[in-house]
């Protein structure tokens, strides 16, 4: 099993490593981290992290994709109120959008990674407040499918892809007729699961400690039967914030919302629920021993280098 941490290329993050090689080497050796799964492969250079050390790509997410990609336009005007806003949030056309997803993959071949992650999720800027949700699991699922089918079909690469569950609609509980249905459609190959642990525990509001969402992620693998197989990966990381959804749903059914999915204060919301914190409970060996992954990725948000140090040793801790 691989130890890994996430590191993306964007500022804010290099930034905490003053941009230099031999202080993201210096960080890997000091907290026993065996790689990287790299966010934003298209911004990767060489000369700050080594191609050597990465070993997972994860690909761009666009949340609130499928209106786009069904060519919904009046849904797409009703969140972004300018088509030329549209259009530059996904980078032109549906062409340019498959496109896009290609590149990283592309690079990710020439990086040499094991392994590239997707999100197999949908959801609206309002929808994340009051939980009215748009579409069913199943309507995502098979238009993740459609769009990976387009996005691998001719392309050079036998890189493993893994799709990752989000707390909206998708791949949302993980159950065993969801995963069926997603790997039944997808022609490619080499595919299975990154079971990520906070966002399963987001899917479960009546969560109050560790040890209750540890036993909720375990009885959701275990129901999986031989599909548990599938999971090559973790995103390993603890979200307790049933409290706050269950508030935000409270006060926003009937809110009119007027900001678009590229705000701030979006992103704070998702982060309020998506908190990415380390386990401190010991019974998260018996979760890991359970799923025996091939990659383990510590995916912890954290202010600073020496904060995520700090997280990583807490959950590194909690696992022996």
């Amino acid at each position: 099993m691989l130890n890994l941490v996430n590191l993306s290329t964007y500022h804010y993050d290099l930034q905490r490593f003053n941009n230099n090689r031999q202080n993201i080497l210096h960080f890997l050796e000091k907290n026993h981290i065996d790689g990287i799964e790299l966010l934003n492969a298209l911004g990767w250079k060489e000369e700050i992290i080594p191609k050597k050390n990465i070993k997972g790509a994860h690909l761009k997410n666009y949340p609130t994709w499928l209106d786009f990609w069904n060519n919904n336009q009046s849904a797409l005007l009703e969140q972004f109120k300018d088509m030329d806003l549209v259009k530059k949030y996904y980078g032109g056309n549906r062409d340019d959008f498959i496109e896009h997803y290609r590149k990283e993959i592309e690079i990710a071949n020439k990086i040499g990674v094991q392994y590239v992650v997707f999100h197999v999720s949908h959801v609206q800027v309002e929808h994340t407040y009051n939980y009215q949700f748009t579409y069913s699991d199943e309507e995502v699922i098979d238009g993740t499918a459609t769009l990976i089918n387009e996005i691998f079909k001719d392309l050079h690469t036998d890189v493993t892809l893994l799709f990752e569950n989000l707390w909206w609609p998708g791949l949302r509980k993980l159950n065993k007729d969801l995963v069926i249905r997603l790997f039944n459609q997808v022609n490619y190959p080499n595919k299975g699961i990154m079971l990520d642990t906070g966002h399963l525990m987001n899917t479960n509001t009546s969560l109050e400690s560790e040890n209750q969402g540890i036993d909720y992620i375990i009885n959701t693998v275990n129901n999986l039967g031989e599909l548990k197989s599938l999971i090559k990966g973790v995103h390993l990381h603890c979200s307790l914030s049933g409290k706050y959804v269950l508030e935000q749903m409270s006060k926003n059914q009937d809110k009119d919302f007027v900001f678009s999915p590229i705000s701030h204060e979006v992103f704070m919301h998702v982060f309020n629920i998506d908190n990415h914190k380390p386990f401190t409970s010991p019974k998260v060996k018996k979760l890991i021993e359970l799923i025996n992954p091939k990659y383990l990725i510590h995916e912890l948000i954290a202010s600073s280098s020496s904060e995520l140090e700090k997280y990583i040793q807490a959950q590194m801790k909690a696992l022996r």
